[in-house]
C-alpha cells in the first residue's frame, strides 16, 4: 500500500531537510572528488619520481669526464640494491637549464655536469655513506644526492591530506543523516495526533515507518540530485580553469570517469542512507 496518510510534505521538516541535504551533498561530493584527484595525482607523481639518488660529476674536459663516467657506472652496476643508473642526456640538461635561466641565456657556453639518475630496487638496502665514500675515491668532486627523505615527507603529507579529506567527507554524510534523524523526530511530534489515530484504527509501526521512509527517500533523492548536479557544474568549471591554466595533463580520463560515477551514485546512496536512518528513528520512537 503506497497511500500517504501522513501530511509529511507540509511540515517544517519537509522545508528544512532538503536544503540542508542539498548543501551537504554539494560539499561532500566535491570533497570526495577532490580526494580522488589527490589519489590519482599521487600515483602519477610516484611513477614520475622513481629516481631515489642523483649523482653529479663535474666536467673538466671530455676525455677525463668520459673516463669518470665509465668508472662510476661500473661501480654503480656492482653495488647491491641499485636497479638502474642512467646518465641524463646533455640536451635534456640544456633544456632544463634553459627553462630556469630564460631564453636570453645561451647555455652552450656553460659547462654542464654529468648527471646520473639512480633507481633502487627496493629489495636491498643501499649503504649510501659507503657508496659515497667509494665515489669520492674515484673523484673527490663527485656529489651524491639522496632524494628519499623529502620524497617520503611529501608522500606522507599527501596521504595524510587524503585521509583528512575522506574523514571530512564521512563527517558531512553523518551530518546529513543526523539532521534527517532530528527532523524525523520533529515530524513525529508534529504528527503525533495523526499517528495515534492511525494506531487506533490498526496501523502498525511498520506501516507508519514505511510512510516516513518513502517520504525521506523522495526528499533525499531530489535534494541530493540537486546538490550533486551543482557539484558537477562546479567540477566542470574547475576543469575548465585548470585547462586554461595549463594543468590539463594532470586530469586523466580514468579520474574523470570515476568522478562522473561519483556524481551519479551519490544521490542514490544518500537517499538510501536517509531512508534507512529515518526507518530506524521512527521504529525506535514508536516501539518505546
Amino acid at each position: 500500500m503506497n497511500r500517504q496518510d501522513l501530511p509529511l510534505k507540509n511540515d517544517i521538516a519537509a522545508r528544512f531537510v532538503p536544503k540542508i541535504v542539498a548543501l551537504m551533498v554539494y560539499l561532500g561530493t566535491l570533497c570526495f572528488v577532490f580526494t580522488l584527484f589527490m589519489v590519482h595525482s599521487t600515483e602519477s607523481w610516484e611513477k614520475q619520481f622513481s629516481t631515489q639518488l642523483t649523482l653529479e660529476i663535474p666536467t673538466t674536459n671530455k676525455a677525463s669526464s668520459a673516463v669518470l663516467q665509465t668508472r662510476v657506472l661500473q661501480l654503480l652496476q656492482r653495488t647491491p640494491g641499485i636497479l638502474n643508473a642512467t646518465p641524463v642526456p646533455h640536451k635534456e640538461m640544456a633544456d632544463l637549464l634553459q627553462g630556469l635561466l630564460g631564453e636570453e641565456v645561451n647555455v652552450e657556453h656553460l659547462t654542464l655536469p654529468i648527471v646520473i639518475d639512480i633507481t633502487l630496487n627496493g629489495k636491498e638496502i643501499v649503504d649510501v655513506p659507503t657508496l659515497e665514500a667509494h665515489l669520492k675515491n674515484i673523484s673527490p668532486q663527485i656529489h651524491l644526492s639522496d632524494h628519499r627523505g623529502w620524497q617520503n615527507q611529501v608522500s606522507g603529507l599527501i596521504h595524510t591530506s587524503i585521509m583528512i579529506a575522506l574523514v571530512v567527507t564521512v563527517l558531512i554524510l553523518l551530518g546529513a543523516l543526523v539532521t534527517t534523524t532530528f527532523a524525523t523526530r520533529t515530524s513525529l511530534l508534529i504528527h503525533r495526533q495523526v499517528i495515534e489515530v492511525l494506531s487506533l484504527i490498526g496501523a502498525t509501526p511498520t506501516y507508519i515507518a514505511n510512510q516516513f521512509q518513502r517520504n525521506a527517500f523522495k526528499q533525499g533523492l531530489i535534494a541530493s540530485g540537486i546538490g550533486s548536479g551543482l557539484a558537477f557544474v562546479t567540477f566542470i568549471g574547475i576543469l575548465y580553469l585548470m585547462e586554461n591554466a595549463g594543468f590539463s595533463a594532470t586530469v586523466r580520463s580514468s579520474f574523470f570517469f570515476e568522478a562522473l560515477c561519483v556524481f551519479l551514485f551519490v544521490p542514490l546512496f544518500t537517499a538510501a542512507s536517509m531512508m534507512i536512518s529515518v526507518r530506524f528513528a521512527v521504529m525506535k520512537e514508536l516501539n518505546q
